[in-house]
């Protein structure tokens, strides 16, 4: 049986001396584990001249002896925090935090603990067996000769352990789960793997290289096709009655006879019928409403030639696909969810107050959120090995988008600890995967110990990652973006510490790293890279106050500043053993509104920069206009950080995300 993950690990908690003044007194040790990393805590009184310091050593499976972890940093009073990387799942954890403190630690022992990381091998199948096809009946017996009809139906009746399983089709519904499984035994929801029909294939051209793509069946819908015919008005525009509310309107050739295309491409949604009728081409094709009418208006560009007839029109009427609602320990796989609407917060998968929930090799195909995590009860949720894709949204303008409806992503984390996203494609949203408490940005309880990495991002309006609020152990490493405005949104991070580890950031618009909005907790930003080669592009640009940035051996590479920073400090950043490059001859980095010519000049007049730092171009090869073999100069030119870099090659790590 597979342990639940669990909270805090077992602790080893000294007692508290009631000691006034300055010396410090451990408490306890608190560690939060994930499947690849942990979350550490220490807590203890005293210190109120705040000049003690803690040290994390570790020791992970079957490891003798503990070595240094990443640094803790004082994030609260009484409170150090911190994080261990590279763990694998199921696997022993001893963490022990020591205390140095010049007036004096009581008593002097480290404070111990000992968990587990969560495994990933989730219990299931020990309960029934429920069928679901488009051509069945409710009243029948759910088995495979007699399936039921809705998903809704069958969810209702699945127990812990039991397993729902849907045949291939189209199922128009929207779920509701308000029955939970247990830690010892799942409930499952998957299509039937003795259903031969072939999933859907279609290819897209991915950075100019073909890609075959398979979406999953069976699938669950959003989307109807208009109530009634087309009337033809001037303009190109065109209208037909529609009731029912819509949220989403995609258009598509007529499919192939081996159903081989996608759900087509996203129309923009305008705000009324005169904004419609004056729209633009770069907002066209285009949609509205008149919901007290019951009528729909596409118009098409000018220069289309085709009649709104000639093409596959679907309306995301639905709002969501699949809610949980205090629902958890389910497991959702190999499903698609298609253009769902019916008003502006479409979901595919909504999570509410429901642990342990697990998402994976599902597509999510346009709507505004593909899966949403939401309260402080959805902890623990995973989310893997998924498909997001939406189309049209990179080609509008930003302003176009920004606070519309259309303004969503392929994940949103608004939940307690522990939620996970990894090994996920997204291709087409506005934003990626947020981790944003915006409105309760002081709020430490949410958003806290999670684990972003091995994620993929291309053609994203705004932000792939967005993390925002306490972010207390936020963890993103090895995420690749491209042709993307952000590489990542850090605006603001109030308590942290936030992690960002071996990402890398290509061909962005907006810069690499976004700081803004008086962001001054922890953010550690190691070995990543930002690379752009769009013209006149800053690598790294904060657009309002910030502090306590940390980067260490990352790449900054821009075609205008490497760095432009015009904005107030809040606390003190450092910088040091990165590289700073601009293909720009007449720039280089502008701090604190002053301009720089050269690395030298930079360095003897601002302290937040140290001394081995470098500006050369970083890369001395390219493949396919990316960068692809490291500068020479680079090569053992990083500096070690315990826990993060420990099995670097040479005499010292490399700058940048790759270690050669």
């Amino acid at each position: 049986m597979t342990r639940p993950a669990i909270a805090f690990a077992l602790v080893l908690a000294l007692p508290s001396l009631a000691l006034a003044g300055n010396a410090l007194a451990p408490e306890k040790v608190e560690v939060y584990p994930n499947f690849n990393a942990a979350s550490v805590y220490a807590y203890f009184t005293g210190d109120d001249n705040r000049n003690a310091t803690a040290t994390l050593l570790y020791r992970a499976g079957d490891e003798k002896e503990f070595h240094e972890g990443p640094p803790l940093s004082r994030t609260g009073p009484g409170r150090f925090a911190g994080s261990v990387f590279w763990l694998q799942p199921d696997q022993p954890l001893e963490v022990r935090v020591t205390f140095a403190d010049p007036d004096g630690v009581t008593p002097a022992e480290p404070l111990l603990a000992k968990t587990r990381t969560r495994s990933d091998k989730f219990p299931t199948g020990s309960g029934k067996t429920y069928y679901v096809g488009p051509g069945g009946d409710d009243a029948a017996a759910g088995t495979r000769d007699k399936p039921f009809k809705t998903v809704q139906h069958a969810v209702g009746l699945a127990a812990p352990g039991d397993t729902v399983l849907l045949m291939d089709g189209a199922y128009a519904e929207s779920v509701t789960v308000k029955r939970s499984g247990r830690p010892d035994a799942y409930i499952t929801l998957r299509p039937d793997p003795e259903d031969t029909a072939p999933p859907i294939r279609y290819e897209t051209e991915d950075r100019g290289h073909a890609e075959k793509r398979f979406v999953a069946r069976p699938r669950l819908v959003g989307w109807v096709h208009p109530e009634g015919g087309w009337e033809n008005l001037p303009g190109n525009l065109y209208a037909a009655p529609e009731k029912r509310p819509v949220g989403t309107v995609t258009m598509s050739l007529p499919y192939p006879a081996d159903d081989s295309r996608p759900v087509g491409t996203r129309i923009y949604h305008h705000e009324s019928l005169e904004e419609l009728k004056g729209a633009e081409a770069g907002l066209l094709p285009g949609w509205w409403q008149d919901a007290k009418a019951g009528r729909l208006y596409v118009r098409l560009t000018p220069q289309d030639g085709r009649s709104v007839t000639a093409y596959v029109v679907r309306l995301g009427v639905l709002r969501c696909g699949l809610q949980f609602d205090k629902a958890g320990y389910w497991i959702v796989e190999d499903l698609t969810f298609e253009v769902f609407g019916g008003g502006p917060y479409s979901h595919g998968i909504d999570i509410v107050d429901s642990p342990n929930v697990v998402v994976r090799r599902c597509t999510f195909d346009t709507m505004r959120v593909g899966v949403a995590v939401r309260k402080a009860g959805s902890r623990d949720c995973l989310v893997e090995h998924c498909r997001f894709h939406d189309s049209g949204i990179w080609t509008w303008p930003w302003k176009s988008v920004k606070a519309h409806d259309t303004e969503g992503g392929a994940v949103d984390l608004i939940g307690g600890p522990g939620n996970v996203v990894r090994f996920c494609d997204v291709r087409g949203p506005f934003n990626g995967v947020g981790a944003s408490t915006w409105g309760d940005l002081g709020n430490e309880a949410l958003n806290r110990d999670l684990d972003v990495h091995d994620n993929r991002f291309l053609e994203i309006g705004d932000d792939p990652m967005e993390p925002e609020g306490a972010c207390m152990n936020n963890r993103f490493w090895n995420n690749v973006t491209h042709d993307t405005l952000q590489g990542i949104s850090l605006a603001p991070i109030t308590v942290g510490p936030t992690w960002v580890v071996r990402d890398r950031y290509y061909q962005y618009k907006g810069g690499a790293f976004k700081a803004s909005v008086d962001s001054k907790g922890f953010v550690y930003i190691y070995h990543c890279l930002g690379w752009t080669d769009r013209p006149a592009q800053n690598a790294c640009d904060p657009s309002g106050p910030y502090g306590n940035f940390h980067f260490r051996n990352t790449i900054l590479r821009g075609t205008r500043y490497a760095y432009e920073d015009m904005v107030p400090h809040l606390a003190p950043n450092s910088l040091d053993y990165c590289d700073f490059f601009t293909t720009d001859p007449k720039r280089f980095i502008k701090w604190l509104n002053r301009t720089y010519p050269n690395l030298a000049a930079l360095v003897a007049a601002e302290p937040e920069f140290g001394r081995h730092n470098l500006a050369v171009e970083p890369y001395a090869t390219l493949e396919r206009g990316l960068p692809d073999a490291l500068a020479p100069a680079l090569i053992d030119a990083g500096v070690r950080i315990p826990g993060i870099n420990d099995g670097f090659k040479g005499k010292a790590p490399d700058i940048g995300p790759e270690e050669n």
